[in-house]
């Protein structure tokens, strides 16, 4: 079988069938890890690479969900903060901490810098003092736990400090905050008086909230919001001294003064209160995606066939429209974004390329409302001209034999089904019903006699019309070709019905494409102008000699 040929102008011609790897049917609760290349080709575990959203401070006016005493409320979760072990006020105050995605900081300050707070670890005894978080045990309670301490070098202290803890939105807790080892000296502190004295305010912003305390064990007392020790200190394995603080709505701030008490007599000797690691109810995160893909077909909807289009950015915004990340897609077009609180978002498209035009709207709205909800159905269609490397109109081509008949009986043959060619696998990736039906060669030996029917399948690619597409086949050696047999379908405006030059005529505007001599005839066609998207074929006959 002869080649076939094609000259097209105003374009760049690729011949061959080239398609990108197909994607997996989608359903909309599938998972960004699912999107894998067909066996036929290579193979590659696709990593979804996601930014994180930078939340420290991005939505200062969010809240997370109403109070409630011991539980979080619809659509938030526990969420325990992630201190680490450290030893003095500023090491603390450098981490930067994090609770289920909502930022959180820690920060000290002093009535008179430098002179208050013990910022090293001091043996005193069988015990070690000093600010710090350490797993230790301490109020009774497993650590890690964040131990206060006031008073350097174990001197009295001649001030106090404050310990503030603030939360880059509104939360709320699960359960109450605790205060550890808040006490006063006793009999084993003889010739020693300190009393620990602890005042707690909380805020919503600039607007203060009312915070409840509660003594959890004998040797505090509590008066509105302030918590003092009044019997024998305790022990650390002890949670006599702890105390409970639960503020009455959503916070972003809590404030804890830490003073010697005065009730007993001047302090003589500095003292460590603790806080228990802190909770809070955060909101449960969902996750927002799927695929920026080559709409082929401008049906909005992606088929099996049109591939994703890498390196494509998407931008997410909240519901005021303010943009809080973006990302790109992958080597298949997939993108998502994760970690992102229950909320209304939306995400934006941006044009691939000059090449490409949407067939989708550029920005979908994304609303995520249930707790742990993943939106992996947020696609973009975008249709290009663009094949390969190629930045113009592109038409594809492949010949089959599409019928055969000996003495006016058909010889059996596939050819009503798609057939793929066993020597070229890119014409499988075509969805339908553009999948090209007939068989590439026929395995029933032919006869003198016997005739062949051949058809020429085109699609056309690309945002542009391409114009003036002509091409040439030379009829094949040992056949004659039957008259009057040429069909066109579905050509374009300008197009001609086709026609036979006999052998050794001039091929005269075709002698370019035709590539070889009308030694046996040829069959040329002028396609006219075809927009993208067009599907069509030609069609001719010939007799076996």
């Amino acid at each position: 079988m002869k080649p076939l040929f094609i000259q097209i102008h105003q374009m760049l011609f690729n011949h061959n069938l080239h398609r990108s790897s197909r994607q997996l049917h989608k359903t909309n609760n599938r998972r960004l890890q699912n999107k894998l290349k067909p066996p036929q080709y290579l193979f590659l575990a696709s990593t979804l690479a996601v930014s994180h959203i930078a939340l420290f401070g991005s939505i200062p006016n969010q809240k997370v969900a109403a109070q409630t005493p011991t539980s979080c409320p619809a659509g938030s979760v526990p969420a325990t903060v992630n201190w680490q072990p450290a030893v003095g006020g500023e090491a603390i105050s450098a981490q930067n901490l994090n609770a289920g995605g909502v930022g959180v900081r820690l920060g000290f300050s002093e009535s008179i810098p430098g002179q208050v707070l013990e910022n090293n670890l001091v043996p005193f005894g069988n015990e070690i003092y000093g600010t710090r978080i350490d797993n230790d045990v301490y109020g009774g309670l497993p650590g890690p736990n964040l131990r206060f301490h006031i008073g350097i070098g174990k001197n009295p202290s001649p001030g106090s400090a404050t310990l503030t803890i603030t939360f880059d939105r509104p939360v709320t807790f699960p359960a109450p905050l605790t205060l550890l080892d808040v006490d006063r000296d006793g009999q084993r502190d003889l010739g020693f008086t300190f009393q620990d004295r602890v005042t707690v305010n909380a805020f919503n912003g600039d607007s203060p909230v009312a915070v409840t305390l509660n003594s959890l064990g004998t040797t505090t007392r509590v008066a509105g919001n302030i918590a003092v020790g009044i019997n024998e200190n305790s022990l650390p394995s002890r949670s006599d001294g702890n105390v409970s603080v639960t503020p009455a709505a959503p916070v972003t701030r809590i404030q804890i003064l830490y003073e010697p008490g005065k009730e007993f007599g001047e302090p003589r000797q500095d003292e460590t209160i603790g806080l228990a690691q802190v909770r809070i109810c955060a909101p449960a995160f969902g996750a927002i995606g799927d695929t920026v893909f080559n709409d082929r077909n401008a049906n909005r909807v992606q088929d099996e066939g049109e591939s994703g289009i890498p390196n494509a950015t998407l931008i997410l915004r909240n519901a005021n429209g303010q943009e809080i990340n973006r990302t790109t897609t992958n080597e298949n077009g997939i993108y998502g974004f994760t970690g992102l609180p229950l909320g209304n978002y939306t995400v934006e498209a941006v044009k691939p390329g000059d090449d490409f035009n949407p067939t989708t709207n550029t920005t979908l709205p994304a609303n995520l409302t249930q707790p742990n909800q993943s939106l992996l159905t947020i696609d973009f269609g975008f249709r290009s001209a663009r094949l390969g490397a190629s930045e113009t109109p592109n038409i594809r081509l492949i010949k089959r034999i599409t019928g055969a008949s000996r003495n006016g009986q058909p010889i059996p043959g596939n050819f009503n089904t798609f057939v793929p060619d066993q020597n070229n696998n890119n014409d499988e990736a075509l969805p339908q019903p553009e999948r090209f039906q007939g068989v590439p060669n026929l395995e029933t030996p032919l006869q003198s006699g016997d005739n062949v029917e051949y058809t020429i399948y085109f699609f056309t690619e690309g945002n542009e019309d391409i114009r003036n597409i002509r091409f040439c086949d030379l009829v094949p050696s040992n056949t004659t070709y039957a008259n009057n047999s040429i069909v066109v379908n579905n050509a374009g405006s300008g197009a001609d019905g086709g026609r036979f030059l006999s052998p050794l005529t001039p091929l005269q505007e075709y002698s370019n494409i035709c590539n070889g001599s009308n030694n046996n005839g040829a069959v040329v066609v002028n396609l006219g102008t075809l927009p993208g998207g067009r599907f069509g074929f030609v069609r001719f006959r010939t007799t076996i000699n």
